[in-house]
């Protein structure tokens, strides 16, 4: 399979993950795809920074510390109105949950980088 070009070159990414082996997987494939990445271990602090930044692309793990990350979905899109693609990391299939929650995509780990790039093909207009 041929890869897509760098589909994130000039794109701002948040990565919302607090497992140190997930963050370097994803850091590498995130900023091989030509982005920008700023890295959250907490959501609380994440959920502040979009609300006051502009980011592109949003990479949510769906298990961060006890936190529920598919509520956090949801209040991004209700509260702040986030208006960018969210893509959550999970070990186990949503079924469809993470869906109606406000991910667009839900990729299960480990994320293998042609399914990171689909991802990215699916979503990233420009």
């Amino acid at each position: 399979m041929k890869l897509a070009n760098k589909l994130l070159t000039g794109k701002k990414v948040m990565l919302i993950e607090d497992d140190e082996v997930d963050q370097m997987l994803l850091k590498f494939m995130i900023e091989d795809q030509g982005a920008e990445m700023t890295l959250e271990t907490d959501k609380d602090i994440a959920f502040e920074k979009l609300k006051s930044h502009s980011f592109d692309l949003l990479l949510l793990d769906t298990r961060i510390g006890r936190a529920n990350a598919l509520e956090l979905a949801k209040k991004l899109r209700s509260d702040v109105k986030l208006d960018i693609p969210i893509i959550g990391l999970s070990s186990t299939d949503l079924k469809g949950r993470g869906i109606h929650s406000g991910l667009d995509e839900v990729l299960i780990r480990p994320v293998e980088y042609q399914n990171f790039v689909k991802a990215l093909s699916r979503l990233i207009k420009d």
